[in-house]
């Protein structure tokens, strides 16, 4: 750059390198970028520029950014000249990076015996391209075009590109990667909207990074509490569950029943995973280290019907919703925390299950619950 004009151009270069990254998170910025960009390096009468896909096997170009361009240009070039002229076919042939000018892939004199200059170009007097070849992705290449009348300077202008070219670069990649994001995001978000249950994803420090639409319901039904964006179950005990899972005081996973304030019981299962990261400037964000799900909908019986359990071998309620509680992988000192009672009562429950059902041990409990049918027949 000449040395009178670097502190000015170089500043006018930064200006123009934020600018661009701005665009990664608001893409339809890019317009006004290209505008900048062609306001600040490109001479007299040089007004347009856009940034497109294009293929010349098969003929296609899809734009991405456009700015200066007349009301049709896009259309008719789209679906005339994409990949089918001088420049287009010769510019392919460079790499990534690369800051071509026109004049040196074919002469002026060449190009203006060309179907593409007279027939698209002549009326604008176009005919002189300075481009960024930026990515490729099989058969198609990205590139920003600038094109122009010949007879300006354009040094300017490509002294520009060669700074801007590696950040429009890296600013492209980083947009289609935060749009695969985003759609993978939003179809997780919209499976666990489909759920039938609640779903949660939580840190170690019980903190709300996701939950599903249905997650409010729950609250409202008295099984949780949702304060300032942290997790709790609303009944101490099973809070404590969730708390011991945390401090790694109990297995990686639990499945157990959640009592709501009005004593209704909701079906929960509470995995731990792989502790979720990413990195930013100045470490790491943390992420999802817990998932929690609740039942099927509010007010729902659990996995296995406790009217049902007690119906088929004429058990108390009580005696039901321990065997129930059983089946769902709470052990003794689980449910006499839940319901406030001693261990020795609960021992006094089991016997009575025991005898009613005909098992001798939990495991053998449980086994015959599992094999229970849908319905008893009369």
């Amino acid at each position: 750059m000449p040395g009178h004009n670097e502190p000015a151009e170089w500043e006018t270069l930064n200006a123009l390198i934020g600018h661009i990254y701005d665009s990664v998170l608001q893409p339809e910025r890019w317009n006004e970028t290209l505008a900048r960009i062609t306001g600040a390096l490109c001479p007299l009468s040089w007004e347009a520029a856009f940034i497109l896909w294009e293929s010349s096997s098969p003929p296609r170009a899809r734009f991405v950014a456009a700015t200066g361009l007349a009301a049709g240009v896009q259309e008719i070039y789209t679906a005339v000249y994409a990949g089918n002229h001088p420049w287009s076919r010769k510019m392919m042939r460079y790499g990534n990076g690369s800051v071509v000018d026109s004049f040196d892939i074919i002469t002026r004199e060449e190009f203006a015996e060309s179907a593409f200059f007279q027939n698209f170009l002549a009326p604008w007097g176009i005919d002189r391209l300075v481009g960024v070849l930026l990515d490729r992705r099989g058969g198609e290449r990205l590139g920003l075009m600038l094109p122009g009348p010949g007879d300006r300077d354009v040094e300017t202008l490509k002294r520009g590109l060669r700074v801007l070219a590696p950040h429009i670069q890296r600013a492209m990649r980083i947009s289609d990667r935060v749009a695969s994001l985003e759609l993978a995001a939003g179809a997780a978000r919209a499976a666990a909207d489909f759920a039938p249950f609640a779903i949660f994803s939580l840190d170690d420090q019980l903190n709300i990074l996701a939950a599903n639409s249905r997650a409010p319901q729950y609250e409202k039904a008295g099984f949780i509490r949702l304060t300032q964006d942290r997790f709790a179950f609303a009944h101490p005990a099973t809070q404590k569950r969730l708390i011991d899972l945390v401090r790694g005081r109990a297995p990686a996973g639990l499945a157990f029943q959640a009592v709501g304030a009005s004593g209704a019981e909701c079906p929960v299962l509470v995995a731990r995973i792989s502790p979720q990261s990413a990195q930013q400037i100045g470490g790491f964000s943390a992420g999802a280290s817990l998932i929690v799900t609740l039942g099927s909908a509010p007010g729902e019986t659990p996995v296995v019907e406790i009217d049902r359990v007690a119906q088929w071998f004429a058990l108390t309620p009580a005696e039901a919703r321990l065997a129930v509680g059983l089946a769902g992988g709470q052990t003794l000192q689980d449910y006499a925390a839940l319901r406030a009672v001693s261990l020795n009562a609960v021992r006094f429950l089991l016997k009575g299950i025991f005898r009613k059902t005909g098992a001798t041990s939990q495991a053998q409990l449980v086994a015959m619950l599992a094999r229970l049918p849908a319905s008893r027949e009369h």
